[in-house]
């Protein structure tokens, strides 16, 4: 999430001058009267955040690469080329970058952010966590640092198949993703069957199934989702390209949701999570004071649809990528494809 909103992990759409290379201004001030290797350095240095500033990452890139040989043990050289292999999504060269910068600065607060940031990128949230943490231990008023830190511990828990309003309401609660962890699993430990237990802060047992094509039956379901509990019903609305498999407790329906959700079966990819009404019914008011992602698909985004979208465009088409090709009764334009995809969907 934060990086919330752009392809990959998830960079900010409006990048803040606290995310931007920084360190301009103490270059020149350390290269006065210096020898020439250093004052080249530092023009490099300027000439690559001018490109930054222009979102000519892969030139900026050059740039900061020609200082690091100038002076490799300058840690803010390698702060600034991570940011801009993360600028271009390359998050595998940002963290080993952000790492050499920790190296050579281990007090220098931006090396964890990049460190962070990159992780995220990679989707390793719980690392990416411990990253933000040692920011804040050196740089407290790191606000950037706070909303990521946020973000990272509800990646973790949408990882585990919770919807992005429980994940919020379950960390305001429980503060930790360990504590909402040992959280759900307290049900199953008791042995407790009574669905309205289980619902006080963990996960229903049902199931929506997304992509269910005319070719899906409801015995080709049945037979995927019974391996992972006892199910209680199945409803398919191929008119709506979806299903709802309710299974006899949520614990189940969890351990399904985590196994199933991307699987392909009869030439489709299964979107499974839980109802849009379990979440709205039973944790009402996501967490106001983080999270980009709740900003934009919170309360005034609405239920999420699937229909289509703009008239008659295909909502998947626009998303996570349509299964049904020249079959979909909806429009496919080209330069729509994947415009709406959030950070978070697969």
């Amino acid at each position: 999430m934060t990086p919330s909103g752009i392809k990959g992990h998830q960079k900010s759409q409006a990048r803040s001058t606290e995310e931007e290379p920084e360190w301009d201004n103490e270059a020149k001030r350390e290269t006065n009267g210096t020898d020439t290797i250093t004052k080249r350095s530092a023009s490099l240095t300027e000439k690559g955040i001018k490109l930054v500033q222009e979102g000519q990452y892969t030139q900026a890139v050059s740039m900061f690469t020609e200082a690091i040989k100038c002076d490799p043990k300058d840690n803010r050289f390698f702060g600034n080329r991570s940011y801009c292999y993360y600028c271009l999504e390359q998050y595998p060269q940002a963290l080993a970058d952000a790492e050499r910068s920790i190296q050579l600065a281990p007090d220098w607060p931006k090396g964890y952010f990049r460190k962070g940031r990159a992780l995220m990128g990679l989707k390793r949230y719980s690392e990416a966590e411990k990253a933000m943490e040692q920011v804040l231990k050196l740089d407290k008023d790191c606000e950037e640092a706070v909303t990521d830190l946020c973000n990272c511990k509800v990646l973790q828990l949408m990882d585990l198949g919770l919807e992005e309003m429980q994940s919020v309401q379950l960390l305001e609660k429980f503060l930790t993703v360990e504590a909402v962890q040992a959280s759900l699993c307290e049900p199953a430990r008791a042995g407790c069957q009574d669905q309205s237990v289980l619902l006080q802060g963990s996960p229903c047992a049902s199931l929506w199934v997304g992509n269910v094509t005319t070719e899906l039956t409801e015995k080709h379901l049945w037979d995927l989702f019974q391996m992972y509990g006892e199910i209680e019903s199945i409803r398919v609305l191929h008119d709506r390209f979806c299903a709802f498999v309710n299974f006899r407790n949520a614990i189940m329906a969890a351990r399904a949701m985590e196994k199933l959700n991307g699987c392909c079966i009869e030439n489709t990819r299964l979107v499974v999570r839980y109802p849009d009404r379990h979440a709205q019914r039973f944790l009402p008011s996501p967490l106001k004071t983080c999270l980009p992602v709740t900003q934009q698909v919170g309360a005034s985004a609405g239920p999420r649809r699937r229909g289509p979208v703009n008239g008659d465009e295909c909502y998947f088409w626009r998303t996570t990528g349509c299964h049904f090709g020249d079959k979909c009764r909806y429009k496919h334009i080209p330069d729509q494809k994947g415009k709406d995809r959030k950070p978070w969907q697969p």
